[in-house]
């Protein structure tokens, strides 16, 4: 019972989490922290999917993500989206520094990601 109600509970402050993150993930775009901001956009995203979904991170991969959004409803425009914002982060942790402009507009879609998926899952 009280696995079930840990669950309960991470499923309820996923979008919290993530929003904590993703402020974070402002605050390193603002001082141009290229590496910990897509480092906080990987976190909230992960860690938003995990808890709203109740799958541990550690079984997290792009594809199980892709196929348990689709179970929920979510549209494949928006699990393509998820993947292409976290391949995004994942090649720019490793690359040169990112252009401002576009880390802005990867925090601007995440932003909107994790909107959308909310009104899908969190239902």
């Amino acid at each position: 019972m009280l696995m079930g109600n840990i669950a309960l509970v991470r499923t309820r402050k996923a979008n919290k989490m993530a929003k904590r993150r993703l402020k974070l993930a402002q605050k390193y775009l603002a001082l141009s922290q290229s590496e910990q901001f897509h480092e906080e956009l990987l976190k909230a995203l992960w860690g938003y999917v995990s808890d709203k979904l109740s799958i541990p991170i550690a079984n997290l991969s792009s594809d199980s993500a892709s196929e348990t959004l689709g179970k929920f409803g979510v549209e494949d425009s928006d699990i393509n989206e998820f993947m292409r914002i976290i391949s995004t982060c994942e090649y720019a942790r490793y690359a040169p520094k990112g252009e401002p402009l576009q880390m802005s507009d990867l925090y601007e879609s995440s932003i909107e990601l994790i909107a959308k998926l909310d009104g899908v899952i969190g239902k």
